[in-house]
């Protein structure tokens, strides 16, 4: 006879199931198996079967009688069920079973089991036996019965264990190199369980090792948040040092064992070729940033400009076709969001997601009606000009002082109308005394349209990206290696043209179907 808790309830004679009778019967079974081959108190079963100060008078007996008919359930045939016998102990009752025919127990010994492995470093045998022990869940324990109200501190504690023995195993996964293949099981059970933060720092791992850092440091942020809207409390000094090295790109983030081996950059015959996984991460915006440290740390130094001179700033990053123009504004924005006392919102308008607009430091959410404003104002294909754009930005800053900047980040300048240009322009050169900061990316085209554009002013710099240095190249293609898209292959000369070259057709907008 087996006896199934990890879900509905089940008490199964070979093939067959074998008939509980009705709720209290099987609430009656649940708690005794829950405490197996120990004496459960009359009391305690009255309580569990039972509300407090609602069990009627007749509660005992119903109790004695529940008592009856699963002896009768646990007969079968005739004979005792092998193992499993329900007897009268003072001060009430005591189910004796061997513990291998509870799924609970199993469950709990499998991941002793695999935590042993675990400790002594067999990663391979460890997550092996600990998906095994999760395999042998069906839905909620006891299911069926917390449907019907249950709800005792014993099913709490299970479920404890279950979410303590997943992360168990996700850990002995990742340790093993599979992060794709435990990413999205990982998003679920962050999904389910927001404030779990070892969850949370598994999920940010493998993220970052599938190429996602930015995903990665957004569930970072969701995690926070979360922590400080339910709970009051800041994430722990784990889960905050594993976001500071991803932000860096932390050597010790790589795994320690290979999932197995990658596709060569180009090769022939691979099911992923470098050009896919370039163009993947692009789109993805996880390539890491590299030899770009400098220009960040001036666009660092004009913020803090802008919020100690509380005027605006401008900054202006040029360069051409793949080299990574937009990578440096999404790490901007994220450098900003992780630094949440650095500004009060953030501004993006990007050509092909439109206009974002996000509350940071702890500042209120805009109503719905400023965001249409601005979004409108700020619009792709919007039609305003500058003087109207000019009058709405003038009402939303009366209407929300800042004490810390708002920063304005704005992508592929060089293509935005006229009466854009002459909006930020006018930013730049205005004498309002409000800490703002606009940070624009565009191509050298943008110089022709707007030959004196920033005027050199000391609130104002102008930086020129410059093609990536073979040291930058070599941390690119290992990051590439690093997360299972591609193998560099040839000489070091070679492959850094190769991946240079997949940089700048990944970048290049695509070209017109003919008709």
């Amino acid at each position: 006879m087996r006896f199934r808790m990890l879900g509905p309830l089940e008490v199964r004679n070979g093939d067959r199931a074998a008939a509980l009778g009705g709720a209290r019967q099987k609430s009656a079974l649940a708690l005794l198996l829950l405490h197996a081959n120990r004496t459960v108190a009359t009391s305690r079963l009255l309580d569990a079967l039972w509300p407090a100060g609602q069990a009627p008078p007749s509660a005992r007996k119903i109790l004695q009688n529940a008592v009856s008919g699963l002896r009768e359930a646990l007969a079968g045939d005739g004979r005792a069920a092998a193992g499993a016998v329900l007897v009268t102990r003072p001060p009430g009752y005591m189910l004796t079973v061997d513990p291998e025919q509870v799924d609970l127990h199993v469950f709990e010994r499998l991941v002793a089991q695999g935590r042993a492995h675990l400790a002594r470093g067999g990663y391979a045998q460890a997550a092996a036996v600990l998906r095994e022990a999760l395999d042998l869940w069906r839905g909620p324990a006891l299911a069926d019965l917390v449907e019907t109200g249950v709800s005792w501190p014993e099913l709490a504690a299970v479920e404890n264990t279950r979410l303590d023995a997943t992360e168990d195993y996700f850990e002995a996964a990742l340790a093993c190199g599979r992060h794709h293949e435990v990413v999205r099981e990982l998003e679920a059970a962050v999904r389910s369980e927001p404030l779990r933060e070892r969850s949370c720092g598994h999920l940010m791992l493998a993220l970052y090792r599938c190429g996602r850092q930015a995903d990665a440091l957004e569930t970072y942020e969701r995690t926070r948040t979360a922590l400080v809207e339910d709970l009051g409390v800041d994430p722990g000094h784990d889960l905050r040092a594993l976001q500071r090295a991803i932000l860096n790109h932390d050597p010790a983030l790589r795994p320690a064992v290979a999932a197995g081996p990658p596709a060569p950059v180009g090769a022939a015959g691979t099911s992923r070729d470098g050009a896919a996984a370039v163009e993947e991460c692009l789109a993805g915006h996880s390539l890491p940033i590299v030899d770009r440290e400098y220009e960040l740390a001036v666009v660092q130094g004009m913020l803090e400009r802008a919020r100690h001179r509380r005027r605006p700033h401008l900054v202006t990053v040029l360069g051409g076709p793949g080299l990574g123009k937009t990578r440096f504004l999404i790490e901007v924005e994220r450098r900003l969001v992780s630094r949440t006392q650095s500004a009060r919102y953030l501004v993006s308008r990007c050509p092909t997601t439109g206009v974002t607009i996000q509350s940071l430091g702890g500042a209120p959410r805009l109503p719905a009606s400023e965001l249409t404003r601005l979004e409108g104002m700020l619009a792709v294909d919007g039609a305003q000009d500058a003087a109207r754009m000019a009058a709405v930005w003038k009402e939303f800053l009366a209407g929300h002082p800042l004490d810390l900047p708002l920063v304005l980040v704005i992508d592929d300048l060089h293509q935005g109308p006229d009466a854009l240009l002459e909006f930020v322009d006018g930013l730049a050169v205005g004498s309002d005394p409000v800490p703002v900061l606009v940070v624009a990316a565009a191509r050298a085209d943008l110089l022709d349209r707007s030959p004196c554009w920033s005027g050199g002013g000391s609130d104002s710099a102008v930086l020129t990206l410059d093609r990536l240095s073979d040291t930058a190249v070599d941390q690119l293609l290992d990051f590439l290696w690093l997360t299972g898209a591609v193998e560099p292959h040839g000489p070091p000369g070679d492959r850094r043209d190769h991946l240079r070259g997949l940089l700048q057709a990944a970048a290049r907008p695509p070209e017109p179907r003919s008709r």
